[in-house]
């Protein structure tokens, strides 16, 4: 079979012109809103229900992808102080048992659409626009604190198991070193699992809602928060990277990608 000139097809060699690579820094504008209490930053409260189901579900997605599951299955009440374990909740435990994971998109979904009528009232987008801000900060730093939570308990689990029950207790040394050792793939997996959750929310509810209340000036200020990189540390995830990107550079100190 012949080759296809892939290549051959278009502009002569000698009329193509080469790619014009630009940079920017993208901008979101807070302006109408009162700072905090420093006087630097905005002071956002998050409902305790929706920080409280949040946590849970957070939890349970860095369980499931480090497949700690059936570990932490084997957790007797007695070996766990009373209550939920997991930060900043101090709910009883009955309350862990009613939260679901499916719950959390239309938590997120109707806690958007609250932004988004608040913002039409002050005739304010900047109070939606501080919201979502809110919302990933707070994801970002869950993702964090409850794969801390994950992991104190799976050593709690393995304390449990000294002395007795040698072959089970080198089991689950084990597996608790590699879910330690895949810490990055663990929360990167979370992370993009609530990253696609939020770009559902945006496109079935909050863009259309959006575009009625306030027009589609802000548009291109609200694509930032459809970007994968968002619940990444520094945005240079190889992975993601390769996964969504063009490569242009190899090397770790390399500033752009």
């Amino acid at each position: 079979m012949p080759r296809i000139p892939l290549f051959g097809l278009g502009q002569a060699k000698e009329g193509i012109q080469p790619p014009s690579l630009t940079s920017y820094t993208p901008t979101l504008s807070l302006t109408g809103l009162q700072l905090g209490i420093d006087n630097l930053r905005h002071d956002v409260h998050l409902s305790p229900k929706f920080v409280e189901q949040t946590r849970l579900h957070v939890a349970r997605l860095i369980t499931r992808h480090g497949t700690m599951e059936g570990l932490l299955a084997t957790e007797t009440p007695g070996r766990r102080p009373a209550g939920n374990y997991f930060i900043g909740a101090n709910a009883p435990a009955k309350v862990v048992a009613k939260a679901q994971p499916s719950e959390l998109k239309p938590l997120l979904a109707e806690l958007h659409v609250a932004a988004l009528n608040r913002a039409k009232t002050a005739s304010n987008p900047a109070l939606d626009m501080v919201a979502r801000l809110a919302v990933i900060k707070f994801l970002r730093t869950e993702l964090n604190a409850q794969f801390a939570q994950v992991l104190e308990r799976c050593r709690m689990m393995l304390k449990s198991f000294e002395g007795v029950r040698q072959q089970k207790a080198m089991e689950y040394r084990e597996r608790v070193a590699a879910f330690q050792v895949s810490k990055k793939i663990i929360q990167r997996k979370a992370a993009q699992e609530l990253f696609t959750t939020l770009r559902e929310i945006e496109k079935e509810t909050l863009a259309r809602m959006r575009r009625s209340l306030f027009g589609s000036g802000s548009d291109a200020e609200y694509r930032l928060f459809q970007n994968p990189l968002i619940f990444t540390e520094d945005g240079r995830d190889n992975y993601l990277n390769a996964e969504h990107y063009v490569l242009l550079g190899n090397f770790d100190r390399d500033p752009d990608q």
